[in-house]
């Protein structure tokens, strides 16, 4: 169930992406979905046909929030750290496509090709910010379907 939708600016000084934000509920938690809507119209499929994903749990009590204010500057470093360690380690073709926020995690979905090489962003990401559980996955997706997911269900409300 969405519950509101706006248009967010871009993270980290990426100018050419344009983020969609939307409250949902995901598997019955309140979820915030930040998604970059730019590939809506055509995706880069046979570019980029793997997914990444990064599982970030927060350290401090969140109440109920999705993760505690007190949190959100090392959270949004981390992030930062991220989008830097995937640009290097996806050697130019890696996309930062999805953020999603549930209470006490948030996950980053990036696309890339077969070449990139995430495991080393992970093990950097980790090495950077020690204090963090970190999980990853790496997967075949090359239709770009768990992108679709959030991409329809935000078109579906705008």
């Amino acid at each position: 169930m969405i519950r509101g939708a706006a248009s967010t600016p871009p993270l980290c000084g990426f100018l050419f992406m344009t983020w969609q934000h939307y409250l949902c509920e995901i598997s019955d938690k309140p979820a915030s979905v930040l998604i970059d809507d730019r590939f809506a119209d055509q995706l880069p499929v046979n570019e980029m046909p793997r997914l990444s994903w990064f599982g970030v749990y927060c350290n401090e009590p969140h109440e109920g929030a999705f993760w505690n204010p007190d949190e959100t500057i090392p959270l949004d470093r981390l992030e930062k750290d991220l989008i830097k360690l995937s640009e290097q380690f996806g050697h130019g073709w890696a996309a930062y496509v999805l953020r999603l926020a549930t209470p006490g995690i948030r996950e980053y979905y990036l696309y890339h090709t077969d070449v990139a090489e995430m495991r080393r962003a992970l093990e950097d990401l980790r090495s950077l910010h020690p204090h963090y559980r970190i999980d990853f996955e790496t997967a075949d997706d090359a239709k770009w379907e768990q992108y679709r997911r959030y991409v329809l269900l935000v078109n579906d409300t705008a």
